[in-house]
C-alpha cells in the first residue's frame, strides 16, 4: 500500500490546479466548521453567564396562588424548592414605583434577594428599604429608625387609598443603575405585617418553585413537567410564569442545537457538491491515467485508495490552515457581536457583561469543536469522493485507450456550414452536457439560499419593523389602570369623563411644525361571552375612521366588509391574531359584548363578517375592529383612546419635546415614538445580518470554486484544440471571447436559477415569517441589494477568471499545445 500512497501523493502534486481548489474549498468547510459552533456556543454561553449572574434561579413561579395550593405545591414529588411571595401593595410616590412584598426564605435564596446591611424584616413594623428608595421620598435614615412612608394596600377589589405607616428600617437592599433610572424598587415586609394586614382569605402568593431532578433533562422536558403540575392545580395558563432564559442557560435546549445542526448540515452539502463536482469535472481527463493503472495490475481497491488518498493528502493540509484562521477569528468576531448587544444593555448590565469577556471566563476554544470541525470536514472529504472512487474503479483499460478527451460513445459532433466563436463555445458547452449542468446546479444551490435568507433579511430591516409595530410616528394613549383606589381617576370608566385626548389637543399637535396628521382611534372597554378572554386579552373594542377603511379591507382574509357594514354598529372585523387561543371563532359567529361609561351599560350583539391580519402597531392587543362612528354611539362620552401622530419625518427630537410640553403634566397620558421602536430593532437586525453575511460569504465562495474548476478543466482537455483551431486562423481575441461567452452562460445560467428559484423561496419564507411574527416581517421586498452583489461578484470572477485562463494558454507556443496529449 505504500506504492498506493507514493502515487496518490505525486497524482497530488501533479493535478495541482484542481487540487489547490479542493484544498480551499476544504479549508472554508473547515473554517465555517468549527467557527459556527464555537462562536454559537460562546455567544449563548456569555449569554447564560451573565443570565446566571443576574436573573434569578428558579424555573417557574404560579401567581395567585391560595395557601391550601400552595401547601400542595410544597409537598408535590415534582418539586425540588419552593418558596412563597406575596404582594401587600405600594409605597405611594408620583415619580416611583414601589413595589412592597414578603418573602420566605426561599423565595429570598430563589430571587437572589441579598442585603447591602442588616437583616431581614421578622417583626410587623419592621422594613427592608434601599436607600435609593429613600432618596425618591428626599428621606434620609439608618437601621433602627423609624420612616413614616404613604403606603397603599392591595384589597381584594383592587387598591386602598394611600395612608401614612411607621416603619422600623431592618436592612437595605443593594441599589442598581438600572432601578435607580427606572425609578422601580423593591421592599421588603414580614410575614407578621403580611397575616396582620391582609385577611387569611384574601392572601394570595406568587409560588416560585425548581423542578426535582432536573439535572441532565432538556428545557422541552423540564416545561412539560411545569405544565404537567399546574393542570394538576388547576391554574390557569395565564398564571403561569417560566423562567426561559435561566433555563436555557443552564440546560439543553433542543431548538438550538437544532437550528444549530442545520446550518452544519448545510455547510457540510456545500461542501461535498463542491468537492465532487471539482473531482467529477476534472475526472474526464484522468480517464487515460486510470486505465493504465489498471493494465499494469492495480486492483479496483488500490484505484478507490489512489482517489481516496489523494483527497486525504489535501484535506491534511488544508484542515490544519483553516483551524488556524478559525482560531484567529473567533475572539475579534466574538467582541464585535459583543459591542453590538452592547448598545442596549444598561450600563450596570452592560459592565458585567464585559467583563465576562474580558476575563476570559468563557472558553473561546474548545478541543471537542476541533476535533468535530477535523471529523467533519475529513468526513465531507471522504462523502464527496465516494462516488468519484467507484466511477475510476469501473473504467477499464480498452475503455481508457480509446478515451480522447469526449464520451466513448460520442461518434459524431453536430458541424456547421459558417463556424463561429458563439458556435465554439456552444459546441464546447455542449459537448459535455452533464458537466455543465452539474457545474450550474451546485453553484446555484448556494445562490438560491443566499436569495433566500437575503430577502428574510431584507423584509425584516429594523425600519419595516417599527413601522409595523407603531402606527404612524408618535402615538399618545390613555395611562389606565384598574382597581387603584388612590388614583379613581385612571379607571376607564372615570378617565374618559374629562378624556384629556381633547379635540384642543388634537388641533395643537396638528399645527406643530413637522406634523402631518392626527388620526385618532375609538377605545372601549369591554366584556365579553368570550371564555378566558379577559386572561387573553380581549378587552378592548377600537373604532377607526374612514380613511383607515383601505388598510382595513387590504387585511382581510376571510369574509367581506363594506363601511356601511361597520356603521352599522352591530358587525366587526376580527383580528386574526386572536385565533391563536380561540380558534373556533368562524365568519358569522356572534359575540355578546357589554360596555360601561360609570352611568351608562350597554350590551350589543356583534356579528363578525370578516376576519383580517393587520399591523400590531394599528391594531395593539384590540381584536374587535369597527367603525370610529360606531364605536363612538354605543356611549356618550368621549371615548379616544389613541392619536397617531403623522410626522414628515421617522424621528425630529424637536417634535418629540414639543408633544411632551402639550401633553404637559398629564399623567394620564403615555407616549410611544417610532425611534424607540426602531432602536431595539436595528442593534438585533445589525447582529443577525452580519452573522447571516459573514456565513454565506465564505459558503459562496466554496461554491465558486466549482465555476473556476470547470472553466480550468475545460481549457486543460481543450489545449490540442484549441491550438489546431488558432494554427488555422483563430486570434487571441477570438479565443478570449470564446473563453468569455462560455463563462458568461455558466454565470447567467447560475443566476436565472439562483434568482428564480431563491425569488420564490424567499416569498414563501416571507409569508411563513410574516405570518409567525418572525424578525417583526411585515413588507415584503425584493433583495435587490444582495441579488445586485451575487450578480456583481459572479460577473467579476468568471471575467477574472476568463482573462487569467486565456493569459494562460497563450503562454505555451501552438506547437506545445497541439502536440498536449493528456
Amino acid at each position: 500500500m505504500k506504492m498506493v500512497t507514493r502515487t496518490a501523493i505525486a497524482n497530488m502534486k501533479y493535478h495541482k490546479s484542481k487540487n489547490i481548489l479542493t484544498g480551499i474549498a476544504i479549508f472554508l468547510t473547515s473554517v465555517l466548521l468549527f467557527l459556527v459552533p464555537s462562536i454559537g456556543f460562546a455567544f449563548m454561553d456569555t449569554e447564560f453567564t451573565l443570565v446566571n449572574q443576574t436573573y434569578p434561579t428558579w424555573h417557574a413561579l404560579f401567581r395567585a396562588v391560595d395557601e391550601t395550593t400552595a401547601a400542595g405545591l410544597m409537598a408535590h414529588h415534582d418539586i425540588e424548592t419552593g418558596g412563597l411571595r406575596s404582594d401587600v401593595g405600594f409605597f405611594y410616590h408620583e415619580n416611583a414605583n414601589i413595589t412592597t412584598c414578603y418573602m420566605d426564605s426561599a423565595a429570598q435564596k430563589l430571587y437572589k434577594v441579598e442585603l447591602s446591611e442588616g437583616r431581614f424584616p421578622q417583626k410587623e413594623d419592621e422594613l427592608v428599604v434601599s436607600e435609593g428608595m429613600l432618596k425618591e421620598f428626599g428621606v434620609s435614615a439608618d437601621i433602627g429608625d423609624t420612616v413614616t412612608l404613604p403606603f397603599q394596600k392591595y384589597l381584594s377589589d383592587g387598591m386602598d387609598f394611600a395612608a401614612d405607616e411607621e416603619f422600623t428600617i431592618c436592612g437595605f437592599l443593594p441599589d442598581n443603575e438600572a432601578s435607580l433610572k427606572s425609578h422601580t424598587f423593591m421592599a421588603l415586609v414580614s410575614e407578621e405585617y403580611l397575616r396582620n394586614e391582609t385577611p387569611k382569605e384574601d392572601i394570595r402568593y406568587r409560588f416560585l418553585f425548581r423542578v426535582a431532578d432536573a439535572d441532565g433533562q432538556t428545557t422541552d422536558e423540564i416545561e412539560a413537567k411545569i405544565s404537567a403540575i399546574r393542570e394538576s392545580f388547576n391554574i390557569p395558563e395565564t398564571g403561569m410564569n417560566i423562567n426561559e432564559d435561566y433555563l436555557m442557560a443552564n440546560h439543553t435546549d433542543p431548538a438550538f442545537f437544532t437550528a444549530i445542526a442545520i446550518i452544519l448540515l448545510v455547510v457540510t452539502a456545500a461542501g461535498i457538491i463542491t468537492i465532487y463536482s471539482i473531482y467529477y469535472v476534472s475526472m474526464a481527463q484522468r480517464v487515460q491515467e486510470f486505465g493504465k493503472l489498471k493494465a499494469i495490475g492495480a486492483t479496483k481497491r488500490q484505484i478507490r485508495q489512489i482517489v481516496l488518498r489523494e483527497g486525504l493528502c489535501t484535506a491534511c493540509l488544508a484542515v490544519p490552515a483553516g483551524l488556524v484562521l478559525s482560531t484567529l477569528l473567533m475572539r475579534p468576531i466574538l467582541t464585535a457581536f459583543s459591542k453590538t448587544i452592547s448598545q442596549v444593555l444598561d450600563s450596570s448590565t452592560n459592565q458585567i457583561y464585559q467583563n465576562i469577556i474580558d476575563s476570559h471566563e468563557i472558553s473561546l476554544y474548545r478541543w471537542e469543536f476541533y476535533l468535530f470541525a477535523a471529523a467533519a470536514a475529513f468526513i465531507t472529504v471522504y462523502l464527496s469522493l465516494f462516488v468519484p472512487m467507484r466511477k475510476a474503479q469501473r473504467i477499464s483499460p480498452i475503455e481508457a485507450m480509446r478515451y480522447q478527451g469526449t464520451p466513448v460513445k460520442q461518434t459524431l459532433r453536430k458541424g456547421y456550414t459558417d463556424l463561429t466563436i458563439s458556435r465554439l463555445a456552444k459546441t464546447s458547452l455542449m459537448g459535455n452536457k452533464k458537466r455543465s449542468s452539474f457545474t450550474i446546479l451546485s453553484m446555484s444551490i448556494t445562490g438560491i439560499l443566499v436569495v433566500t435568507v437575503a430577502t428574510i433579511l431584507s423584509c425584516a430591516n429594523p425600519k419595516n419593523g417599527a413601522d409595523n409595530n407603531i402606527y404612524g410616528h408618535y402615538v399618545l394613549e390613555l395611562n389606565t389602570e384598574s382597581g387603584n383606589r388612590e388614583h379613581p381617576e385612571r379607571e376607564w370608566n372615570n378617565l374618559i369623563q374629562k378624556n384629556p385626548l381633547t379635540d384642543n389637543l388634537k388641533q395643537q399637535i396638528e399645527h406643530l411644525d413637522g406634523v402631518e396628521k392626527v388620526v385618532d382611534f375609538t377605545w372601549l372597554h369591554i366584556e365579553t361571552d368570550l371564555e378566558g378572554s379577559e386572561e387573553i386579552g380581549v378587552s378592548g373594542l377600537l373604532g377607526l375612521p374612514e380613511s383607515c377603511f383601505p388598510e382595513l379591507k387590504k387585511g382581510i382574509l376571510e369574509g367581506d366588509a363594506s363601511w356601511e357594514d361597520l356603521l352599522s354598529g352591530d358587525k366587526i372585523i376580527l383580528n386574526e391574531t386572536i385565533r391563536r387561543w380561540l380558534p373556533e371563532l368562524q365568519v358569522g359567529d356572534t359575540l355578546e359584548i357589554q360596555t360601561s361609561d360609570g352611568n351608562h351599560t350597554v350590551t350589543r350583539s356583534l356579528e363578525i363578517i370578516a376576519i383580517g391580519n393587520y399591523p400590531y402597531g394599528m391594531v395593539k392587543h384590540n381584536f374587535l375592529l369597527t367603525a370610529k362612528e360606531a364605536a363612538d354611539s354605543l356611549l356618550p362620552e368621549d371615548c379616544t383612546g389613541y392619536f397617531h401622530v403623522f410626522a414628515d419625518q421617522n424621528y425630529d427630537k424637536t417634535l418629540e419635546n414639543n408633544l411632551k410640553e402639550l401633553m404637559g403634566d398629564r399623567e394620564l397620558l403615555s407616549m410611544t415614538t417610532w425611534k424607540d421602536e426602531y432602536e431595539v430593532l436595528r442593534t438585533f437586525m445589525t447582529i443577525m445580518r452580519s452573522a447571516c453575511t459573514a456565513f454565506l460569504a465564505i459558503l459562496s465562495m466554496i461554491c465558486v470554486m466549482n465555476l473556476i474548476n470547470t472553466m480550468v478543466n475545460s481549457i486543460h482537455l481543450r489545449k490540442k484544440e484549441l491550438g489546431m483551431m488558432q494554427a488555422m486562423g483563430m486570434t487571441g481575441s477570438q479565443l478570449s471571447k470564446m473563453l468569455r461567452l462560455e463563462g458568461m452562460f455558466y454565470t447567467i445560467s447560475t443566476l436565472f436559477l439562483s434568482v428564480g428559484a431563491g425569488s420564490i423561496l424567499g416569498y414563501a419564507a416571507f409569508l411563513w415569517a410574516k405570518k409567525d411574527g418572525f424578525l417583526s416581517v411585515a413588507v415584503y421586498h425584493f433583495p435587490f441589494g444582495a441579488v445586485l452583489i451575487v450578480i456583481t461578484v459572479l460577473t467579476f470572477v468568471q471575467l477574472l477568471l476568463t482573462a487569467l485562463l486565456g493569459r494562460s494558454v497563450k503562454k505555451e507556443s501552438l506547437i506545445e499545445r497541439i502536440r498536449f496529449s493528456e
